[in-house]
């Protein structure tokens, strides 16, 4: 029997328990060259393939992406997206066959690629089904997992002054109104996963009230990706912490404090349960 302190993320043929109290954690992996943090360093599939390995030593899956949407960042093609990610995903399968395995991507062809050829149980959607109009239907029809996330504008330009009324309920009812879109489009709320967005066309005081608010209305369990993000250097300064690391587990610590299920997609996952204190 589920206790009520769980909730279930359906992702293909698994069925993922999410605690209350304690995150599901996704270890970032960018095989791009020009990824905020980590850019170029894990653009050979080898190198890519070591990392992926040794994130999934202290992460419950990884998340692999092949396009930077730091901001300011250009698009590029699916084409060029798929030949970054798929083999790196093909390699990681093999190596690790059970492995829980992600892929960020806004685009249908290689959101596909790797459902259909690697078996990915997850598909994280930066454009929340708004930057290709065949995600959704692709999602409905495979039965994997999703990540919904809500982004003010495309990298480009999102951060050319972020406008909100009302940060959190503009951002809550969009996200409320494409979960009952994804519903009508065959999309179980199970298989859905909610990303409010942070950093992606949000200013710092808009990213704050974010992590300060109440989500439980939403309903499902919210993915969190604050790591390495430039928001951090605010609250080390207010805080006197000596860098973002700690800026991070400050906030991860206060995501905790406030409960709810979560996912939190982290560039350095050992050091994010040692600094959040669930080792």
């Amino acid at each position: 029997m589920i206790s009520p302190a769980t909730q279930m993320w359906l992702c293909g043929k698994k069925s993922i328990r999410i605690s209350m109290s304690r995150p599901l954690i996704l270890g970032i992996l960018n095989v791009t060259p020009d990824s905020f943090s980590d850019g170029g360093k894990f653009a050979q599939t080898s190198d890519a393939v070591r990392r992926g390995i040794l994130l999934l030593q202290s992460a419950d899956g990884v998340d692999v992406g092949g396009e930077s949407t730091r901001p300011g960042a250009e698009c590029i093609s699916a084409k060029e997206e798929r030949a970054r990610v798929i083999p790196v995903l093909k390699e990681l399968r093999k190596e690790m066959p059970t492995a829980f395995l992600s892929v960020d991507t806004y685009k249908t062809e290689v959101a596909k690629a790797a459902i259909g050829e690697v078996g990915v149980e997850v598909v994280n959607d930066v454009g929340g089904g708004a930057w290709d109009p065949g995600m959704w239907e692709a999602i409905a029809t495979t039965g994997v997992g999703y990540v919904c996330m809500h982004a003010g504008g495309k990298p480009k330009e999102m951060q050319k002054n972020p406008s909100y009324q009302d940060v959190v309920k503009e951002v809550g009812n969009i996200l409320m109104e494409k979960l009952g879109k994804m519903t009508e489009a065959g999309i179980s709320q199970e298989r859905v996963v909610l990303d409010v967005g942070i950093g992606f066309g949000k200013s710092t005081q808009h990213n704050r009230a974010l992590l300060e608010a109440d989500w439980t209305g939403l309903c499902r369990p919210l993915l969190w990706g604050l790591s390495r993000k430039s928001f951090l250097a605010t609250t080390q300064l207010e805080k006197k912490l000596k860098d973002r690391d700690e800026a991070l587990d400050w906030w991860h610590r206060e995501l905790l404090r406030k409960g709810g299920g979560m996912v939190w997609r982290v560039h350095d996952p050992e050091r994010v349960r040692n600094g959040a204190g669930l080792c």
